[in-house]
């Protein structure tokens, strides 16, 4: 079949908040821009599904004409908010960006029609569609180039350089070329590599890996938060995050004795950790230790109960967040039953948010010259626990990303000889050529649930290990894996194969950061090294990238404004640390 090439400026890779936003800023630069999305347009990725909030300080708040928290609040105080909320290890740069740029992004997304539904002191509401939305119609007027249903494979290098990169046309199977002197990674998480997860299925973290494998470092990977009190049965509502948001209406947790287990914990802890975003960093810990020690549910969970709250006013709390009980085109009809008669609904800890990726600096440059990063893809502003919004941080350095690239590729041009896409072209072909070999789906489950055992929310060194070399024997055979069919248009085998290689790679570099780090902070508990240690691990850990070398390097977190605390602290008592230094401003959640 033959092959297609498409020339542009900046080339922006993804689907979600984070792409468009980039897309945007680098025509606001008068460059040409094309941003190529995995699946349909504005309705792929994490950014549909969000909740979604944006947030940002209760002054700058107020003076866009919301509520906010004047008096209390500022930008200072919400910078140091979600400095001590990532356990220190903030980019604290990156976090300037953050909060300075974020009312600038809130006002254009108003002046740009995006609807609000409600407000509180730090967010505003809106839904993720009516936010994706907004930007591609943003998108549209300004004269993007959208492409959807492409899976870009690979990043193009030549001289050290990123010069494209090589793309699967979904429908037809056909591979498209892509020169760009100038690329934008806004590919989201990995969820996919987890199973269950909250995620979209085409989250497989191809962005970051494929950067990775171009030459730009990637960092903190062992960060992972995984969001408590998820649905795990029955199957059509695992995955949902509809139980997640119910148990802030109250009720309770229970064990498989029946135990509200919560109770062995400080009551400050657990009250801060029911009703604010933290819980998803202490609760799935505290879950995850039930299971752990054979009270867990059968699937791996726990039980939430309605409790003590009458039902009626549970019931009116519930359907004013789900009307008709349906959530996202969710129906949770039984939902209610269970909750009235006050059966328990099994949830547990499940895999949420990527607080690592690919290494930037403040203007949202990787280590690869021509390669920028924005979004869930990087390594970005919130340390070692995210509690403030991703919807925020996908666009404020979406925008800075997609102009930064601008600026760059009217300096630059693209010089590099077919080969270098030839090269990748072929390779990426390779599974079409064999007849017989094992089934990439059948692989992919195994790995997804030990990746969900050995990097959940309580990591122990011999599963790390043994995760760790199933993954190096899962690589060896990625050459023997075979689609069902030789067929080029929606071969979702040869689709399976080409994720999987990202998938293991990924789970590769998180395992390793892991077992390197030899101490618990944020979402990253080591049973065997229970204390966070500002001492001495107060660092990034960073995966510099050489063919046939993998290795951990470490660096110290850029510091602005606020300065770490020193010393060693069990890990609870770093949470509750974490809890009373926040200046009460905001609830959010």
């Amino acid at each position: 079949m033959k092959k297609a090439v498409i020339e542009t400026d900046v080339l922006v890779i993804g689907g979600g908040g984070a792409a468009f936003r980039a897309a945007i800023g680098a025509r606001e630069m008068s460059t040409r821009a094309a941003m190529v999305s995995k699946g349909p347009l504005a309705r792929c990725g994490a950014t549909p599904m969000a909740g979604a909030d944006f947030t940002l300080d209760g002054l700058s708040l107020s003076k866009l004409g919301f509520p906010g928290e004047p008096e209390k609040d500022s930008p200072e105080t919400f910078f140091s908010d979600i400095v001590h909320q990532g356990f220190f290890l903030n980019n604290q740069k990156l976090l300037e960006q953050y909060v300075a740029t974020a009312p600038q992004c809130l006002k254009e997304l108003l002046d740009w029609g995006m609807p609000v539904r409600s407000s509180e002191q730090r967010a505003i509401y809106t839904t993720g569609i009516a936010m994706v939305d907004t930007l591609h119609r943003q998108a549209r007027r300004l004269g993007v180039d959208l492409i959807e249903d492409v899976m870009i494979l690979d990043l193009a290098v030549s001289e050290g350089r990123v010069v494209g990169a090589v793309g699967l046309e979904i429908k037809t199977g056909r591979i498209i070329h892509f020169r760009a002197p100038a690329v934008v990674m806004a590919t989201g998480g990995w969820h996919k590599a987890f199973w269950p997860n909250t995620g979209m299925r085409d989250l497989s973290g191809d962005g970051i890996a494929m950067s990775h494998r171009a030459g730009a470092d990637i960092g903190n990977m062992e960060f992972i938060t995984f969001c408590c009190n998820i649905a795990l049965s029955p199957p059509r509502w695992r995955g949902s995050l509809a139980t997640y948001i119910l148990t802030f209406i109250g009720g309770s947790l229970i064990n498989s004795r029946g135990e509200t287990f919560l109770d062995q914990y400080d009551p400050f802890v657990v009250d801060k950790g029911w009703f604010m975003e933290w819980n998803k960093g202490f609760l799935s810990y505290a879950s995850a230790r039930e299971v752990r020690e054979g009270r867990g549910s059968p699937l791996g969970g726990v039980w939430y109960l309605r409790g003590s709250i009458p039902w009626e006013k549970y019931e009116q709390m519930a359907l004013a967040i789900f009307p008709k009980w349906k959530y996202k085109a969710l129906d949770l009809a039984g939902m209610d039953t269970l909750l009235k008669e006050n059966r328990g609904i099994e949830v547990g800890p499940v895999v949420e948010y990527f607080d690592g990726g690919i290494v930037v600096d403040e203007n949202l440059r990787t280590t690869l010259p021509g390669l920028f990063a924005a979004g869930e893809c990087t390594l970005g502003p919130f340390g070692a626990n995210r509690v403030c919004a991703a919807t925020t941080e996908m666009l404020v350095h979406g925008r800075d990303a997609g102009r930064h690239a601008a600026e760059y590729a009217k300096g630059a041009s693209v010089h590099a000889a077919d080969s270098v896409f030839s090269d990748l072209t072929e390779k990426a072909e390779q599974p079409l050529l064999r007849k017989k070999g094992r089934s990439p789906g059948e692989v992919r489950r195994r790995i997804q649930q030990q990746a969900h055992q050995a990097l959940g929310p309580i990591r122990k060194t011999d599963e790390l290990e043994g995760f760790q070399r199933l993954l190096e024997e899962t690589e060896a055979g990625l050459s023997e894996l075979a689609p069902q069919s030789g067929v080029r248009a929606y071969n979702k085998g040869w689709l399976d194969i080409l994720e999987l290689r990202n998938i293991v790679h990924l789970l590769k570099a998180a395992t390793m950061s892991a077992l390197h780090r030899k101490e618990s902070r944020g979402v990253h508990f080591r049973e065997e090294f229970p204390l966070t240690d500002n001492d001495s691990w107060l660092k990034e850990t960073i995966v510099p990238y050489r063919p046939g070398k993998w290795e951990i390097v470490t660096r110290k977190p850029s510091v602005t404004q606020v300065k770490p605390a020193s010393g060693k602290v069990g890990y609870l008592d770093m949470w509750k640390q974490m809890m009373a230094a926040h200046s009460e401003v905001g609830g959010h959640h």
